[in-house]
């Protein structure tokens, strides 16, 4: 034995017979060769003690394993294929290989962790590639045996087709633990045809190739084996095909697909057959895998797991097993898995297959609380680690506790602790961790628990669970409501519990379950929508309008009955179907909505959404995380945020103003923040498209050139921080390219003129195209120097001239009610500048009240909806344009002696800067503010039933006729 091996100095004492026999077996070790390796020899004590694998494994191949830890290159897919080069030999020959390289490679990992020169991250990743090149070596070693017997296999086009080896479990996620099985899927794609061998069949051939490599990596020999194959994953399991097509497998997740095979596909990642395998990840696994929209079905599905996962850590003893016990391995692995299936359909940077990735995206994208995520990953590394260096021991796969003294001790000492009580201690506050994370995560049989990220006090979702528990347990109820829905006797329960309209209510809930709709549901969406019905009824008690709120939620079920997923949604979250019914009790058009758009499901989950409208703050972070979550930068996936963030924005607006939560002119300042954030995104992503394509606009003269800046006003309602619901966007374009040299920077130059235009051309289009999503807004460019003839985009040397010299006064009226919204600071502030200079010192103030009163009289004519008496609350005599006209008049008259009239530009603000100057008696402003803000307060109501702007001939008569006395007052006419 070399003699300069000694025991390492923090050794416990209670380890010396474990050293003393270590050293006895390093006796066999040439000094010579061991001098060789220093570094090596310096931690071998520490190795040897704490993995009799790699200490075996020395003793058989010590030039092997010492020549491989003196190799400090990173382990890669190339330098492995050279490690497991088998080509040529006989089948017993390569088998050999294999395994020898597998055990000297596993061994150097073990060394390397044990001596700490390598992290965890790097550990899982290696032992995963480790697996990777054996795996491909045993594909390629058996398709070359096959070949002379099949011919070589190729598709229609006659390119090359390997089978598409799927990796399953912790090896499909790229974290393999260091003595696990290989879980693999075998598939082939469609329309392979044989070389030589037309009468090949591709079911023969896949099958005997898998069965080729199961033998080369899992039959036991002298060597023991190079890796266990599981194959069980497969379709249909043990009893299915070992190999099967791409197509069979579509069919067979669309027939038979279960929920814990989403939890196995969730990890799927190709070895082999990448060439021909796109189309298996975008047709068939990820739509399988992650649902379009978010998936709450997912919940019960853990809740039953879950059950299961009790029963089995009760019925086995799994208390000391670190993967399977409570707060285990497993735990965090559908914690991460469940938020993932739920959440990845809407949000694509959460289909990751690996397990410490993926939790920092839910943290990332504000699903998990920063501290829970930052506990689970500290639990997780403990116990992977832990994981890892128990299977080291004797590269056994187990998850149980060593329950002798020494193995205890051996393990306490390789995690770092000198008695195996503190590393108990440190292993029990993890799983106590998880196991809170866990029960935070998963459901009770109601169905009741926390959405992620949601407060722990939910006012709503405790009413909900307290008026379920006046009428008996949750599942109990659920069961005698839900079957008499099935029966199509419901009225008589209604009645008795309480709930009025009881007859009309049940003729509306039968009519569903009788529909052709319902006919053609599957199982689990029939189940799904019972649930929801009975739980609907139960609450119906606390309504005034029972039959009403059912009426307008019906078609809301008809819509989503067949997304089974919604349905799980509404049924999981009583808070949320509290919200849905309050919704449906104050407003049709926001339930037309959510029918319209399902989606907006979702918003029903925040709690919060009764109490306040979001902030400028919380939209501009919403849009920001809808932009990081997109997973590619194509301009369906850019459209999709845009249009999805808008929606939700809308929605919540709409919903605080119906509650009476937000105040008119703040759903104006709501709606027109959440324009300016999506003109602000839409002109980033079209100036980017034409800088890629172009370069950026650039001018100047001479060699001193600049970035040319762009920028967008708002005219009309936007400019006047007074948008709608379902407001046009006013606007116009605006640069500051001048001087001789007038050209983009790229390779592929064009004027700045022509990059301009196909700026504004595109963006335009990004905002009113029509997508399966909607459109976002329509635009209106009329109001642009010299109108639809115009530019469409203009210097601001050119708009200064126009408006100086040859605008109409109904421009500068348009002017007044302008800001500018997004683009470049630079010509923004010129703007706001120029509007001010030209609003004081260039009206046409002579014949200010002959043109005012001449375009109001052709706007009445021209625009109003009104018809036999009716009113248009816009465009008719006392309306809210009559309001609008007067303000303009008197700022545009006063503004050069008072130049504070035009600081703002819309019109309450103005009307208060007249009345501040004296300019408008303050009792007269504050009747025209009150008048102005009701009747922009009932078109708001409108727009939000679908119903225009055109009242009864009777409403508003008082106010109508106070405006019209006023206008003839001040204007004459």
């Amino acid at each position: 034995m070399p003699m300069n091996l000694t025991a390492p100095s923090d050794l416990p004492r209670h380890l010396a017979g474990r050293w003393q026999r270590v050293r006895e077996r390093l006796a066999a070790i040439p000094e010579a060769l061991l001098a060789e390796y220093p570094r090596a020899a310096e931690t071998l004590p520490r190795v040897a003690i704490c993995s009799d694998f790699a200490l075996t494994t020395l003793l058989r191949h010590p030039e092997a394993l010492l020549e491989r830890l003196a190799d400090s290159e990173p382990l890669s897919p190339e330098r492995l294929a050279e490690r497991f080069g088998v080509r040529g030999l006989s089948a017993a020959e390569a088998m050999t290989v294999l395994r020898q390289t597998r055990h000297v490679e596993m061994a150097r990992l073990a060394w390397r962790d044990l001596a700490g020169w390598s992290d965890l991250d790097t550990n899982l990743a290696d032992l995963s590639l480790l697996a990777d090149g054996a795996i491909v070596a045993a594909h390629d070693y058996a398709q070359s045996q096959l070949l002379q017997r099949f011919g070589r296999p190729v598709d229609g086009g006659g390119t090359p087709v390997e089978m598409m080896i799927l990796a399953m479990g912790k090896l499909g996620g790229g974290e393999l633990n260091f003595s696990s099985d290989v879980d693999l899927v075998y598939l082939y794609p469609e329309g392979v045809v044989f070389e030589d061998r037309p009468r090949t069949r591709p079911d023969e051939y896949f099958r005997r190739l898998g069965q080729w490599l199961i033998k080369l990596l899992n039959e036991a020999t002298a060597d023991g084996t190079a890796f266990r194959v599981d194959t069980r994953l497969r379709p249909f399991g043990s009893s299915g095909p070992l190999a099967m097509s791409v197509s069979a497998l579509e069919n067979y997740l669309i027939r038979h697909g279960r929920d814990w095979e989403r939890y196995a596909y969730q990890k799927a990642r190709l070895i082999t057959g990448r060439r021909h395998g796109a189309e298996l990840f975008d047709e068939v696994l990820t739509p399988f895998v992650y649902r379009r929209y978010i998936d709450f079905g997912v919940f019960r599905s853990l809740r039953q797991m879950k059950a299961l996962i009790a029963d089995e850590v009760a019925r086995r003893n799994l208390a000391d097993n670190i993967k399977l016990g409570p707060g285990g391995i497993r735990e965090i692995e559908f914690i991460v898995q469940v938020f993932q299936l739920v959440r990845g359909g809407q949000n694509p940077a959460l289909r990751t297959c690996s397990l410490l990735p993926s939790l920092r995206r839910l943290e990332f994208t504000g699903v998990l609380e920063s501290d829970a995520v930052k506990g689970l990953e500290r639990a997780y590394r403990f116990l992977r680690t832990l994981e890892n260096r128990l299977q080291a021991m004797e590269d056994h796969q187990t998850q149980r506790l060593p329950g002798d003294a020494e193995s205890r001790a051996i393990l306490a000492w390789a995690m770092g602790w000198p008695e195996w009580e503190e590393l108990a201690v440190e292993l029990e506050v993890h799983r106590q961790h998880v196991e809170a994370e866990f029960a935070r995560l998963a459901f009770d049989e109601r169905g009741e628990g926390r959405r992620e990220g949601e407060a722990s006090g939910r006012g709503a979702d405790r009413e909900a669970s307290a008026s379920e528990a006046r009428g008996g347990s949750g599942a109990q109820q659920d069961e005698r409501w839900a079957a008499a829905w099935e029966r199509a006797d419901m009225a008589g329960l209604l009645e008795s519990s309480g709930v009025g309209e009881a007859g009309a209510v049940a003729d509306d809930l039968h009519g569903l379950r009788n529909s052709n709709l319902y006919g053609r549901m599957d199982e689990v969406s029939r189940q799904r929508l019972a649930e929801v019905v009975a739980r609907l009824a139960l609450r119906l008690r606390e309504y005034r309008n029972p039959s009403w709120i059912v009426s307008r939620l019906v078609p809301l079920l008809r819509a989503i009955c067949r997304r089974s997923a919604y349905l799980a949604l509404i049924g999981e979250n009583p808070g949320a179907l509290t919200r849905l019914l309050t919704l449906a009790e104050r407003s049709e058009f926001l339930v037309t909505l959510v029918e319209q758009h399902p989606l907006l499901l979702d918003e029903l989950l925040d709690e919060r959404i009764f109490d306040a409208a979001p902030t400028r703050e919380e939209l501009e972070d919403a849009l920001e995380r809808a932009v990081r979550q997109r997973v590619t930068d194509d301009v369906e996936s850019q459209l999709e945020v845009m249009r999805t963030f808008q929606r939700g924005a809308v929605f919540r607006i709409a919903v605080a103003d119906r509650m009476a939560n937000l105040p008119l002119m703040k759903v104006s300042d709501r709606l027109t923040d959440t324009a300016e954030l999506i003109l602000a995104y839409a002109l980033d992503m079209a100036y980017s498209e034409l800088a890629e394509r172009y370069g950026a606009p650039m001018c100047g003269t001479g060699k001193s050139r600049c970035r040319v800046g762009f920028a967008i006003v708002g005219y009309g309602k936007l400019g006047g921080i007074e948008t709608g619901y379902g407001s046009d966007l006013d606007l116009i374009f605006l640069h500051d390219s001048r001087g001789d040299a007038q050209r983009t920077s790229g390779a592929r130059q064009v004027e700045n003129r022509v990059f301009l235009v196909r700026l504004v051309q595109r963006l335009i289009s990004l905002l009113s195209i029509q997508t399966r999503y909607g459109r976002l807004y329509e635009v209106d460019m009329r109001l642009r120097p010299n109108g639809q003839s115009g530019a469409l985009v203009s210097s601001m040397d050119s708009f200064r001239s126009y408006q100086r010299t040859q605008a109409w006064v109904w421009e500068h009226q348009a002017l007044l009610r302008s800001r500018s919204v997004a683009g470049d600071a630079g010509v923004r502030e010129a703007f706001e500048n120029e509007r001010r200079e030209i609003l004081i010192h260039h009206v046409n103030r002579r014949d200010l009240k002959a043109e005012v009163v001449k375009m109001r009289r052709r706007m009445r004519s021209e625009l109003s909806r009104s018809h036999g008496g009716e009113f248009d609350i816009n465009q008719d005599a006392g309306g809210m344009a009559d309001i609008e006209f007067l303000v303009q008049f008197w700022v545009l008259a006063h503004a050069a002696q008072y130049p504070d009239l035009v600081e703002y530009s819309d019109n309450v603000r103005q009307l208060e800067a007249l009345a501040r100057n004296g300019l408008v008696p303050g009792a007269t402003a504050d009747r025209i503010k009150s008048i102005y803000l009701n009747l922009r307060g009932s078109a708001h109501e409108l727009a939000l039933i679908g119903s225009g702007r055109v009242v009864s001939g009777d409403a508003f008569t008082e106010e109508r006729a106070w405006i019209r006395d006023l206008w003839s007052e001040v204007l004459g006419a």
